[in-house]
């Protein structure tokens, strides 16, 4: 609190000195009343936003407005209404809004937090990059394969000795991405290549603090206020300055028209267009590109990962039952496959639930309209800021069985069959639906699956004692430090 009681006193001297608020956007969905400069921030807390979110929802409604300091935003809540928004209504919906974080970062040069022409060109671009570089195909089935076989490896040198699976797990599921992108994976001990995943994994817990929260709601203030979200931008020059050098390694040792991953199509790109005074493919949008790609395919899967070991271990019986299926349909003679996924209901089950119960990204990005809609009573203007709150289609009681508990029977029929739904939704939906979902997948399944076919999970703590609250939510929920010892099977 002592935070906001000192951004009090920096507005209100803002406000002294005769700077006003932006232009109201018209008449919105009814929501909390605000106060001046605040907002509803006083309401809404300086920690759990989407929980607080989540009970305004109840008094408001499906479409609801907060105002996050003088910057109002409209709330979808619930899986239909989200659903109604950005599938019914994708073009409508499907811009992107800002966070003063990553807009200072990206300048609005990246895939992810671009609009209009250059992002639809990146987009239509990187999604047939990936699919020539074999996303979606068995070719990067057995990438994420080799990994996990060089995970186990790393995992069965610890011994039965506690200890924290952060960094083994961010070590996989970064080199499979890199491998993508860089064309190369890293040895789990190499320098340059822990120091790159201790800043991807610091950005990501600050942004997910109430430091990152305040930045992107005060960015002018938080910009002259001492804090650890200053390390954001620091940690992103360092991550540009890796970037850039392996850019131009790769320009360096490239054959034209021959690209082996990522950044060798995009150097390609650049040759053809660069006597288009239109194009969008400069050595600045690459950067930022590659950025987006490794964060965003890095961070919230190994997330998931880290926090579906810690669950597992809370749950021990749901463990014993997912080993004793993958013994049963899968064996240990050879590691499991992508095709074992519709023989292992419960296990899939399981991993979905997962995925559900923590919503690793509960208030999605920040979406803008790109057009005036009506959309449920109401009318909303071009330019409108919008918040898809997807916890709340994940923890929606017309769709899910006790949806504040873990229950694998979320995603079973009577028949203990695998039954998906549509109201599951962690990596949003729509047009800014997250490029790189298909991968996600690929790797929660296979690195989880193969982990359990090697290795017992002992907790060091009692079932009862683990707590599986978030160690802070923003913009993800950040799985809480835990140590663990792993027995050969």
């Amino acid at each position: 609190m002592w935070l906001l009681f000192l951004l009090c006193l920096l507005l209100l001297a803002l406000v002294l000195q005769g700077r006003g608020l932006k232009g109201s956007q018209g008449r919105l969905p009814p929501g909390p009343m605000p106060l001046p400069l605040l907002g509803n921030l006083l309401q809404l807390g300086p920690s759990g936003l989407d929980k607080r979110l989540m009970e305004l929802s109840r008094r408001f409604g499906s479409v609801f407005t907060v105002r996050l300091g003088p910057q109002p935003f409209v709330v979808l809540s619930g899986s239909s209404a989200l659903r109604e928004a950005l599938l019914l209504q994708a073009d409508t919906f499907g811009g992107r809004g800002g966070m003063a974080s990553f807009d200072r970062c990206t300048l609005g040069k990246g895939i992810v937090f671009s609009n209009g022409h250059l992002w639809h060109t990146l987009r239509t671009f990187t999604v047939g990059a990936l699919k020539k570089l074999g996303l979606g195909t068995r070719s990067i089935e057995e990438r994420i394969r080799e990994e996990a076989a060089a995970l186990v490896q790393e995992l069965a040198v610890t011994k039965e000795v506690p200890f924290n699976p952060l960094r083994h797990i961010r070590n996989a599921v970064a080199n499979v991405i890199c491998s993508v992108v860089f064309g190369e994976r890293y040895t789990y001990e190499d320098p340059d290549f822990r120091t790159l995943l201790d800043l991807l994994n610091d950005n990501f817990q600050i942004l997910s603090s109430q430091w990152g929260q305040m930045y992107n709601i005060f960015p002018s203030l938080l910009d002259w206020i001492p804090g650890p979200h200053h390390r954001i931008f620091s940690n992103f020059k360092k991550l540009q300055a890796f970037i850039s050098e392996e850019i131009q390694k790769h320009k360096e040792r490239r054959q034209p028209e021959e690209p082996r991953n990522f950044i060798d199509f995009f150097l390609d790109q650049m040759e053809k267009e660069k006597q288009d005074p239109r194009t969008h493919f400069y050595l600045e949008t690459l950067v930022m590109t590659t950025h987006n790609l490794f964060f965003g395919g890095t961070e919230t899967t190994s997330t998931t990962i880290h926090y579906g070991l810690l669950i597992l271990l809370k749950y021990p019986n749901i463990a014993e039952k997912m080993q004793e299926e993958i013994d049963s349909m899968v064996g240990r003679a050879r590691p499991p496959c992508l095709e074992d996924r519709d023989r292992l209901p419960y296990t899939n089950a399981v991993i979905h639930e997962i995925q559900r119960f923590i919503s690793v990204v509960p208030m999605g990005l920040p979406h803008i309209l790109t057009q005036d809609t009506h959309f449920r009573g109401h009318f909303l203007t071009k330019g409108t800021n919008i918040i898809p709150l997807l916890i709340s289609a994940h923890q929606d009681p017309t769709q899910f069985k006790d949806p504040e508990n873990f229950n694998p029977n979320n995603f079973l029929d009577d028949e203990g069959a695998f039954q998906n739904n549509e109201a599951f939704m962690p990596f949003a939906l729509g047009k800014r639906i997250c490029l790189g979902a298909g991968l996600a997948r690929m790797e929660i399944f296979l690195f989880l699956t193969t982990i359990l076919q090697h290795f017992t999970l002992c907790a060091v703590k009692r079932p009862e004692e683990i707590d599986l609250s978030p160690k802070s939510t923003g913009l993800g929920n950040v799985s809480p430090p835990y140590e663990l010892r792993l027995k050969p099977r």
